[in-house]
């Protein structure tokens, strides 16, 4: 196993459980694109559960839900993604969010008092030093102990991180990857997303034309709307994928200077840790 691979499994529509109680259950689009996904980076697997969770738990090996949420999460962060960051920041992504953390928190006060001024700070001073790294970020919040990824470019290279610091009461990972960083080409990463999209709409073009011409007995299935929906989530998402390889016009580019002004303070307060 090496490189960058996002793998799916579509599960077959008499495979997935309606949604709803028995006298009122319905499938829609989201509904139809229950999967298993994991993606390899490198030599690790991310969305891949442990052996020693699957044999207290059960379930399934990989990340079993809705595609769908993938793919909204992930194709917001494009438009930033495309941006390349400086190379210090690129340096410094996979841990940029800890100490950022740190300084958030040596700032924070119980006190009525200190209420307004904290929230100053937030407004004025770490937002505009953090939203580069945040909008290139997205959580697994669907999934216990998911992990956050974060795609960073810099020039012709990506980073692929992902962390998760959810840890149970016997103190093991529930993955067997919980954290990583993996470095390719960014035409690389553009190249996997883009066949991981083409992938995915051809089998939900499959899945859609089957529950089309499937009875769904007293399941209700819009399919007039579940055939418009289709269409333009298919639109949707590779016009999403488009800003990947669309240059920033200079009103959506980061101000640099700023961010620069703001992490030469935070790294004065908290003693120059990064």
């Amino acid at each position: 196993m090496s490189g960058f691979h996002i793998h799916f499994r579509l599960k077959p529509l008499d495979d997935i459980a309606p949604w709803g109680e028995k006298t009122h259950r319905s499938l829609h689009w989201f509904g139809m694109t229950d999967s298993l996904l994991w993606i390899d980076a490198g030599e690790s697997t991310v969305y891949e559960y442990s052996d020693a969770f699957l044999r207290q738990w059960g379930g399934e090996r990989y990340n079993d839900y809705q595609l769908s949420r993938f793919l909204e999460d992930f194709s917001d962060t494009f438009r930033y993604v495309r941006e390349s960051v400086p190379q210090k920041y690129y340096d410094m992504a996979e841990r940029f969010r800890h100490t950022a953390y740190e300084w958030e928190c040596m700032h924070i006060d119980d006190s009525e008092e200190e209420d307004d001024a904290f929230w100053r700070f937030m407004e004025e001073e770490y937002e505009p030093l953090t939203d580069w790294h945040w909008q290139r970020r997205f959580d697994s919040g669907h999934l216990v102990g998911g992990p956050v990824i974060g795609c960073f470019r810099c020039g012709e290279k990506l980073k692929f991180c992902w962390e998760s610091d959810y840890l149970p009461e016997n103190g093991s990972s529930i993955w067997t990857a919980p954290s990583g960083v993996y470095e390719m080409p960014y035409s690389e990463f553009v190249s996997e997303v883009r066949a991981f999209y083409t992938a995915f709409f051809e089998a939900m073009d499959r899945q859609v034309t089957l529950a089309l011409q499937k009875d769904w007995g007293d399941v209700a299935v819009d399919k007039a709307y579940l055939a418009k929906e289709h269409a333009e989530r298919k639109a949707g998402f590779f016009a999403c994928m488009d800003w990947l390889t669309r240059p920033c016009a200079p009103d959506e580019q980061t101000d640099w200077g700023r961010v620069d002004r703001i992490f030469d303070k935070m790294q004065q307060e908290i003693g120059g840790t990064l």
